[in-house]
């Protein structure tokens, strides 16, 4: 090899060095400035180490002007494709790097919208579709976060009603005991015992649901001999009534028997029957009955609260309903939210629920499924 090729080659070599550690430096320092600018600049270091390769080793070969003024012409207008793609590359990025930006701002946003043109970038298209999923996944754990703290709300709000009931049988109670009315004592007693009972499942019912951390637990179903509990529940109804001077008759077919959790069906139960002797007011009365029609047991409780307007009939099961029209066939001073725990229940059990006008109230009707040798097979936790 000549001396004039190690010459150009040692020049070139020291030139592509100088320039690419300069070049280094200089993106390195834009890059915080603009990412189009720090491109630019890469792509014009290899241009500059070449451009002062051939600046020096033209003056060394003692070329012409003409061929030098070419050399340097061919030059520079090569860069400029270089440049214009440095640019568009830059843009590109750019908008990839702005749509992954917004689906990561809406990650702690959920009403931020993220977006809907996907990045280009094969790169950052893959940082963008996770965190697609990731939004997804936090979007999924927020609704089961909601879910949970609406059914929590929901059913803290259910057992705080229904903590009345047992309290009015106990006071009824109490109170008929001590001005001698009710005759067995006995019988009055034990009433008391399962109201306290009822009481303090309740109680614990709501401790556990206190806790943030708890879920509230599953609903395990068993054959539940309705008409054992419909007899408890008239049983300790029976001493607000007679204080309310309201005549509660029952007439309960022996041996009906539904899949069901009992204290589900006993809060409905108690609900129906409460409520009816409320609302009849004083010198009213209250007619109960249960029997198996088809491979249900219907459950209807008739009052003579005066009727409910046909245009409430269609929302009496509704969270908060209180009655609108002259006569109630909800309490006034309640919660609205007995016939709504009624509903609810009912429907988790696969049954039904309706309320009928009368001539002088009205009929509420609960209707669910017998409990059966088949459903005996296929007893079930829910």
């Amino acid at each position: 090899m000549s001396k004039d090729l190690w010459f150009i080659g040692g020049v070139t070599a020291a030139c592509a060095v100088g320039a690419g550690v300069i070049g280094a430096l200089l993106v390195n320092r834009v890059r915080r400035v603009s990412l189009i600018l720090a491109l630019v600049v890469a792509a014009l270091t290899p241009a500059s180490a070449l451009a002062f390769a051939l600046w020096f080793n033209l003056r060394v070969m003692f070329l012409s002007d003409h061929d030098a003024q070419v050399t340097r012409l061919v030059l520079g207008l090569s860069c400029v494709p270089a440049v214009v793609l440095a640019v568009l590359l830059g843009r590109m990025v750019l908008a990839d790097l702005r749509a992954v930006t917004a689906q990561a701002r809406a990650l702690g946003d959920p009403g931020q919208p993220a977006g809907t043109t996907p990045p280009v970038t094969a790169e950052l298209a893959s940082v963008a579709a996770e965190l697609v999923r990731t939004r997804e996944r936090l979007d999924a754990s927020r609704r089961r976060e909601r879910a949970l703290e609406s059914s929590r709300r929901q059913v803290v709000a259910f057992v705080s009603h229904d903590l009345r009931s047992p309290l009015s049988g106990i006071r009824a109670t109490v109170d008929g005991l001590r001005d001698g009315v009710i005759a067995d004592a006995g019988a009055a007693y034990q009433g008391i015992d399962r109201a306290v009972d009822r009481l303090s499942r309740m109680i614990d019912d709501l401790a556990e649901l206190s806790r943030p951390d708890v879920e509230p637990a599953p609903r395990v179903t068993e054959p539940v001999s309705l008409s054992a509990v419909l007899a408890d529940v008239l049983a300790h109804t029976a001493a607000t009534a007679a204080s309310q001077h309201v005549d509660l008759r029952a007439e309960v077919a022996p041996g009906l028997e539904v899949d069901g959790v009992p204290d589900e069906l006993a809060r409905v139960l108690d609900n129906l029957v409460g409520n009816a002797v409320r609302s009849s007011g004083r010198g009213g009365a209250v007619r109960v009955a249960a029997r198996r029609v088809d491979g249900q047991v219907r459950v209807a409780v008739e009052d003579t609260c005066g009727g409910i307007p046909a245009d409430d009939r269609a929302h009496v099961f509704d969270e908060g309903f209180q009655g609108g029209g002259p006569h109630q066939a909800v309490s006034v001073g309640s919660s609205g939210l007995g016939l709504a725990i009624v509903g609810t229940v009912v429907a988790a059990h696969g049954g039904r629920v309706g309320v009928a006008p009368t001539d002088e109230g009205c009929v509420f009707e609960v209707s669910l499924p017998a409990w059966t040798d088949a459903a005996r097979v296929g007893a079930r936790t829910e």
